[in-house]
């Protein structure tokens, strides 16, 4: 799971990178405005993906192959539908939603050309995603890695090329992004056609029993995701009222941040299915054991990548800056600022991811989703506080990612300790 987030990261660490060496600060900023936008049109996407694949899980799981295969249709063709209407809306409101995240005039000509291109590559994406999550419910996890490592250096070596050696700047950056992805679910097509009968679907037809079955496990996720993708969105708003410098520097250290706390993300989806199985096993104490260790584990983790990461931060920073442009030096400030504050309070995540692993790992899949969301809407709501009240500048957005971390793990640790979990595993 870790070797794929990295990759599957890769892809936007690489454009940020290219581009903000290559191109200058602007540009970085203005890729920066964009991506969160897009991710906001493609988050209900990847939930409805999500819901899919369980739906395919468990007809496999029963041997109904005919309906399997007819999950396979249905998902195609809506998933398909709607990735076509959302890159249309995507590419048509792209100026107005530029507008009202306040986007700065000195990047908003950036962060257009790149959405619209990027917005061009939403059907390539959710085709391979969806026959991704097919094939992990299936139980193969491997060709996926193997397609997302092939296509993610596919896509760095055009970026390099098309950037440095051509002189494209941001358009060549989301045009090899955009191939990449085409190429991503050529590959995943041609393999399931050849090599997994049970996904090939000959003739495409409808069924509206499944596709509700498929939206009630794809709705809330979906909905989740949407709603993750708002907050950010809201903290992007205000991230651009600082200028492009501000974002600029905010982007990289983000690139920084998601690579950085993977690890975490991964322990905890693995102690998830370990605290599953001993629970499904009637095993509590097994599961409890595993999960205290865990949390030893992703704290201690955690603090290491803090210290890591405070003593190492200007030259990471460095590496997604053009040190010819102007504006370098406000956006290592900026940037290294905004990750000194933040990495303090690593273990907060830790503390809060080894808790959502666990709510996941007992069943309780509902809280597991709201924990989240309350922890992103208190950093939403204390950003502009402590801006509108405190007076602050961009480090109104670091202080207020660890004051969302930790009430989501007050908010966890007191629902652990009142058993409100229990009783919600699968019998």
């Amino acid at each position: 799971m870790m070797i794929g987030n990295i990759f599957q990261n890769l892809y936007s660490i690489v454009d940020a990178m290219v581009v903000g060496r290559y191109v200058g600060g602007g540009a970085l900023a203005g890729i920066g405005v964009s991506m969160n936008v897009a991710m906001f049109l493609t988050s209900a996407l990847i939930g409805l993906n999500t819901g899919a694949a369980i739906v395919i899980a468990q007809f496999f799981g029963a041997k109904q192959n005919a309906r399997l295969k007819s999950a396979v249709s249905v998902s195609i063709i809506f998933l398909a539908g709607l990735s076509v209407l959302l890159t249309v809306l995507g590419i048509v409101l792209a100026p107005h939603l530029l507008w009202l995240l306040n986007t700065d005039p000195e990047i908003f000509d950036d962060a257009l050309v790149y959405m619209r291109i990027i917005m061009c590559g939403i059907p390539f994406l959710s085709f391979y995603n969806m026959y991704v999550a097919y094939l992990r419910a299936l139980g193969n996890s491997r060709t996926p890695l193997y397609i997302l490592i092939f296509t993610v250096t596919l896509s760095g070596v055009l970026s390099l090329y098309v950037v440095i050696v051509l002189g494209w700047g941001v358009t060549g950056a989301a045009a090899s992004t955009v191939f990449s992805q085409l190429v991503a679910a050529i590959l995943s097509f041609v393999y399931t056609r050849r090599r997994v009968p049970l996904l090939q679907v000959d003739k495409l037809t409808f069924d509206f029993a499944l596709l509700r079955l498929i939206l009630r496990y794809g709705a809330p996720a979906a909905m989740q995701m949407s709603l993750v993708s708002l907050a950010h969105l809201f903290i992007t708003r205000l991230i651009n009222s600082f200028g492009s410098a501000a974002m600029a520097g905010i982007t990289a250290v983000s690139r920084i941040d998601n690579f950085a706390i993977m690890p975490v993300y991964a322990l905890s989806m693995a102690m998830a299915t370990f605290v599953a199985q001993n629970m499904g096993a009637g095993l509590e104490g097994r599961a409890m054991k595993g999960f205290r260790n865990a949390l030893i584990f992703m704290v201690a983790f955690s603090v290491c990548i803090s210290a890591l990461l405070m003593v190492f931060a200007p030259q990471l920073i460095s590496l997604f800056l053009n040190q010819d442009d102007i504006s370098s030096p406000e956006i290592l400030r900026i940037g290294q600022a905004y990750l000194n504050i933040m990495v303090v309070f690593y273990f907060l995540f830790g503390v809060f991811y080894s808790f959502n692993g666990f709510f996941r790992g007992v069943g309780d899949a509902i809280m597991a989703m709201v924990f989240p969301i309350i922890s992103l809407g208190v950093r939403t709501v204390s950003a502009y506080c402590l801006v509108g009240f405190a007076g602050m500048g961009p480090e109104a957005l670091a202080w207020s990612i660890p004051i969302g971390w930790g009430i989501g793990s007050l908010c966890s640790w007191l629902y652990f300790r009142k058993r409100l979990w229990v009783g919600k595993v699968a019998t």
